[in-house]
């Protein structure tokens, strides 16, 4: 089975983990700039939205070591996926599912 990253927002605390973890793992330093995570803030309304960048390498552990369970790593039936499917349509069908 293939693995993707689910993703529950009303789930997400703000707390950037998420965005903490790649840049310490991809960029070996504790910069909210230079992972493929970014969390924008909504004060107003109390919510947030996590985005990944286009050169995101699906490693997985922004969803490993959320504390909120906001993103979580799925598994993915291989016969729901087409062979040559890319990761962001995995992650897509499986944000869809927990809607």
């Amino acid at each position: 089975m293939a693995k993707a990253i689910a993703i529950a927002m009303r789930h997400c605390i703000g707390c950037s983990m998420c965005a903490l973890t790649c840049s310490i793992y991809w960029a070996d330093e504790f910069n909210l700039e230079k992972g493929y995570v970014r969390v924008k803030r909504y004060d107003r309304e109390g919510r947030f939205e996590v985005t990944f960048s286009s050169a995101c390498r699906q490693c997985l552990r922004c969803a490993e070591n959320c504390p909120s369970g906001a993103l979580r790593v799925v598994e993915v039936p291989d016969s729901e996926t087409k062979k040559g499917d890319k990761a962001g349509d995995k992650k897509a069908e499986a944000k869809s599912k927990l809607a």
